[in-house]
């Protein structure tokens, strides 16, 4: 056995043994190759079919026309093969066309076409042909009317004047239909309880008088909506009344005619005028104040709550004021006379009296 495995015959047959193994390795490999090849080549040889949704396009004068009843996407069934139905389907390179252009105003029926599409690739369009109305095109503006449920407000709740991003709209329909239009509102929707301001953004509706929607295109198709929500408010006419003594000879002005009073709408109905008291126990002449307004209004808020008010005394009050002046004056001044009259009299008494006795003095000396 030794013998045999140091022969060289047994070199040579595991040499052969080794290259008949390395010779099947190297076909196997060749043969999984080329089935590959053939698998792939087969693949995209083979016929594919890919339904594809696409927009449909108008040739038509849309400056002078307005189009309606068409839809606006078709279905394209795509059949052939595989790799230009794939990379057709992602591109997507290709229109489906409506040609309208030597149409008139009125309903036809037109057959739908394809444009663009590789000629390997076999097509069938749903629906082949569609209908469509075409009209003469109107261009108009109208005013945005807001519309909203006004029950929804809070209790003693009202509404200001609602702001609009835009308060106009541009309608462009066919004649008919833009003829047709009552008004373009935004309705704004609203919930319960509402006692805060409204701000949303509001798509518009253009409806006829019936309130049904009118087919027609909107620029802009929505618009911002603002409406303050608050507590009812109204413009009240102010009334200055004097008060204190010898009111009524005083006269009050104020440059503020009418304060903004805010509250319940059942206690604004009520108010026509506001009362305001100006104190003037304590004026002597002609000066300005600051007095409050709506103190006697509790259920009110009223802006703004003090005003300055000229006070002035009238005229009658101060001629009485200048005649009792002078009549006190006239009256000192007779007194000022009584009181020198006095002194001069008691002047000449003493100097009567000085002069007999001197008289006597006299007589008394001669006699001795």
């Amino acid at each position: 056995m030794n013998r045999f495995f140091r022969s060289p015959w047994m070199y040579r047959i595991l040499a052969l043994l080794f290259a008949a193994l390395l010779f099947m390795y190297v076909n196997i490999d060749q043969i999984n190759s080329t089935r590959q090849a053939t698998n792939t080549s087969t693949s995209m040889m083979a016929n594919k079919t890919k339904t594809l949704t696409v927009p449909l396009q108008l040739n038509a004068n849309t400056d002078k026309y307005f189009i309606t009843g068409y839809p606006s996407k078709v279905k394209v069934n795509l059949e052939g093969p595989s790799a230009l139905v794939t990379a057709t389907s992602n591109t997507q390179n290709f229109k489906v066309i409506a040609n309208l252009e030597k149409l008139g105003v009125g309903k036809h029926q037109v057959t739908l076409k394809m444009q663009g599409l590789n000629k390997e690739i076999g097509y069938r369009i749903k629906p082949s042909t569609i209908s469509v109305n075409i009209q003469s095109k109107e261009t108009k503006r109208f005013p945005i009317q807001v519309k909203f449920n006004k029950s929804n407000l809070k209790n003693g709740y009202t509404t200001g004047e609602p702001s609009l991003s835009q308060s106009s709209v541009v309608v462009t329909g066919a004649r008919s239909q833009v003829s047709s239009i009552a008004e373009v509102v935004a309705n704004v929707k609203t919930t319960n309880n509402i006692s805060s301001s409204i701000s949303q953004e509001v798509t518009l509706q253009a409806l006829d008088q019936q309130g049904n929607t009118v087919n027609v295109l909107l620029d802009p198709a929505t618009v911002h909506v603002t409406i303050p929500v608050m507590y009812p408010s109204k413009k009240v006419t102010l009334n200055l009344k004097p008060t204190g003594d010898n009111a009524s000879d005083f006269s009050v002005s104020s440059e503020t005619n009418t304060v903004t009073v805010t509250g319940a709408q059942t206690e604004l109905d009520k108010l026509d005028t506001l009362t305001v008291s100006v104190p003037v126990s304590d004026v002597t002449s002609s000066t300005t104040k600051t007095v409050s307004v709506g103190a006697d209004q509790p259920n009110l808020q009223v802006s703004p709550q003090t005003i300055r008010v000229s006070i002035t005394p009238k005229s009658s009050k101060s001629a009485s004021t200048s005649h009792a002046s002078d009549s006190d004056t006239q009256t000192t001044q007779k007194q000022d006379e009584s009181s020198d009259t006095a002194t001069s009299d008691t002047s000449s008494a003493q100097s009567s009296s000085q002069s007999s006795d001197t008289t006597s003095s006299t007589e008394s000396q001669s006699e001795s």
